[in-house]
């Protein structure tokens, strides 16, 4: 399995990412973590972040989950035939609905184990990989319902790493957030790991670890 968890875009080790990805370049960019932007603000978002992604060398294409809301056998063959996915920051708990709503949370891990397939995330796309949500209400409004979502709240994450992320850790705009995750953590005895920004928690075969 290989996962590449930033607290902030690419983070420090762009050149590791490539090497995780390898020569097919092409990714698959989820961002509907900010769903509950305005639609103008949101494809703005994502068009600043294909130049970013093509300037680095990557062929770039969205997946909006939207379109596979109760569709996931419509999804699954692009998930499988997926070498790289990249899913983008925001609100963590929109993004783990969106997850749900398509089938995105059980076909993600099955690929993850079954192919050479690449998951890079930052933020939000880093925390969903931890095993619990819980703690995330601090950093992220759990009642932010965008249009074609419903208010439940999953707090499971897909449980594909052990620690609990905190991104952003002593970061200039969501420090305050980020400690009052790591005092949940602290205080529900959970196992957690910091992240600065440029900061990335790598799963990589034998490696797992933070590199700074």
């Amino acid at each position: 399995m290989k996962l590449y968890l930033s607290s902030h875009g690419f983070g420090n080790h762009l050149d590791r990412l490539k090497q995780m990805v390898g020569s097919d370049k092409r990714v698959l960019f989820v961002e509907n973590a900010k769903d509950y932007l305005p639609a103008s603000e949101r494809a703005a978002h994502v068009a600043e972040k294909k130049a970013e992604f093509e300037q680095a060398g990557f062929e770039f294409y969205e997946l909006d989950l939207r379109k596979y809301f109760r569709s996931p056998d419509k999804l699954k063959p692009i998930v499988e035939a997926a070498p790289f996915v990249w899913v983008s920051g925001g609100n963590t708990f929109v993004l783990r609905r969106a997850f749900a709503y398509s089938g995105f949370d059980a076909l993600l891990p099955n690929a993850l184990k079954h192919t050479d397939m690449t998951y890079g995330g930052s933020s939000a796309g880093s925390i969903l990989m931890t095993k619990t949500l819980h703690g995330t209400e601090h950093g992220d409004d759990p009642y932010d319902i965008p249009e074609g979502y419903n208010e439940e709240i999953l707090w499971d994450g897909l449980g594909l790493i052990y620690p609990q992320l905190v991104p952003h850790y002593q970061s200039e705009t969501w420090s305050a957030e980020a400690d009052a995750m790591v005092d949940y953590f602290k205080e529900h005895g959970l196992k957690y790991e910091t992240l600065h920004d440029g900061d990335v928690y790598i799963v990589d075969g034998d490696f797992e670890g933070k590199l700074t």
